[in-house]
């Protein structure tokens, strides 16, 4: 494992010669083929990202916003709603789950689970997701397991299917029935609705490929994501200083007339403080802790003054990079979202390093737009119509390291703030 962050920003970037290692097989959900994820063919990954990322970029990304903002929308009202019934104190990190799941499945398909409306997980996608994720980081760093549970043999036996009832099966037919009647019923025809399937199809995804990427981008998008939202979210509510500075900020753009409802990202951009607590949030509660290794060239190469051979898989760890005191300072373990104010060659550093959550070059996440869109937004619009504080100190919330993270029991106290508007 290495958390050098000069070697890391050089294995990620665009003309690296580093390459997918077979860990990233582990995340194989279909005996039938690769998603572009558990893809290790750097001809093919790369062939198939040229097709799938269009849809998060260009004149899509105001398309995207939109529906970013819809949804804080639908979130604030669900938890606004809790509140008039009398149940103030919930646990936020399975309503931030909800509001991500149905995010993410509309953005993919045009079509929301329902799982905020009617806090209930449906198909059992969430937990399911909290044995799927051990399971793949477990087989992920076991070679022989790896090999044998990624084997199509193995999987077509044993793995999940859409003919399942219930569990990653069923999971999976609904993503595969929403494939197959949406090639039935679009091709050649105009299109009267957005989503990220519709621009796969108009690029040339074949429908097998757009099934097995979807199967993973929901995962990827919603286990991600919420972890950086839910964790920043307790950083700032064990932080009061923090926490009342942020609000602050955002007091003052509202009455300063420059941030809307909801806020736009041009704006976000313009919010100082916003942006350092976001930099601070990802940095210390990165969604990824280590894993999605990288294979050294086969001419070898030299990390941190030692020979590595070719072939030798190298392991990210994200951890232990944001918390190096060499990047961040002394205080790395602690939440000072003030390390980032200013335009000095460190912060933009310390960013830098930070971004390196997305990986880099052909390794860069999909989904890097979206997040960003909605860690930029997301503080301010709970922030403004809300006030937050935990509900059990001593234990504010169970949590378990996979590589990436399982969280339960974020039990919080809202209330609601009428001073901001």
């Amino acid at each position: 494992m290495i958390f050098d962050p000069e070697t890391l920003i050089r294995i990620n970037s665009a003309r690296s010669g580093y390459e997918k290692a077979l860990w990233y097989e582990s995340a194989r959900m279909d005996y039938r083929g690769n998603s572009v994820i558990s893809e290790v063919n750097t001809a093919k990954h790369d062939k198939r990202k040229a097709k799938l990322a269009p849809a998060f970029a260009g004149k899509n990304v105001a398309l995207l916003e939109t529906k970013v903002d819809e949804w804080l929308a639908a979130l604030v009202r669900a938890i606004r709603a809790k509140i008039a019934a009398g149940e103030s104190t919930m646990d936020i990190g399975v309503m931030i789950q909800y509001f991500q799941v149905d995010l993410i499945s509309e953005l993919l398909i045009g079509k929301p689970w329902g799982d905020l409306e009617d806090e209930k997980d449906h198909f059992g996608y969430l937990k399911m997701s909290e044995f799927q994720v051990p399971a793949i980081q477990a087989f992920g760093f076991l070679p022989a397991a790896r090999i044998i549970y990624t084997s199509p043999w193995f999987m077509k036996l044993f793995g999940p299917k859409p003919t399942d009832t219930g569990g990653l099966g069923l999971f999976m037919r609904v993503l595969q029935d929403e494939v197959e009647k949406r090639f039935k019923e679009k091709i050649g025809k105009p299109e009267g609705s957005w989503d990220i399937l519709d621009e796969w199809i108009k690029n040339g995804v074949p429908p097998n490929e757009c099934q097995f990427d979807l199967s993973l981008l929901v995962p990827a998008g919603s286990e991600t994501s919420v972890m950086m939202i839910r964790g920043t979210l307790l950083l700032l509510m064990s932080s009061p200083v923090a926490y009342w500075k942020l609000k602050q900020e955002i007091r003052d753009g509202i009455a300063a007339g420059r941030i809307s409802n909801p806020i736009t990202s041009e704006e976000t951009r313009g919010l100082e403080y916003t942006q350092a607590v976001v930099r601070e949030g990802l940095r210390l509660m990165t969604p990824i802790g280590f894993g999605f290794s990288k294979l050294v060239p086969s001419s070898g190469d030299t990390i941190c003054g030692k020979f590595i051979p070719g072939g030798t898989s190298v392991y990210p760890n994200y951890h232990s990079l944001m918390r190096c005191e060499e990047v961040f300072g002394s205080d790395a373990e602690s939440f000072r979202p003030e390390r980032f104010l200013g335009n000095s060659q460190d912060v933009a550093y310390m960013s830098k390093v930070v971004d390196l959550t997305f990986g880099g070059g052909r390794f860069v996440c999909l989904g890097k737009t979206v997040a960003n869109l909605e860690m930029n937004k997301i503080f301010v619009e709970l922030l403004r119509n809300f006030d937050f504080q935990v509900a059990t100190p001593e234990k504010p919330w169970k949590r378990w390291a996979y590589g990436t993270f399982v969280i339960q029991d974020f039990r919080t106290r809202v209330t609601e703030d009428t001073t901001m508007e």
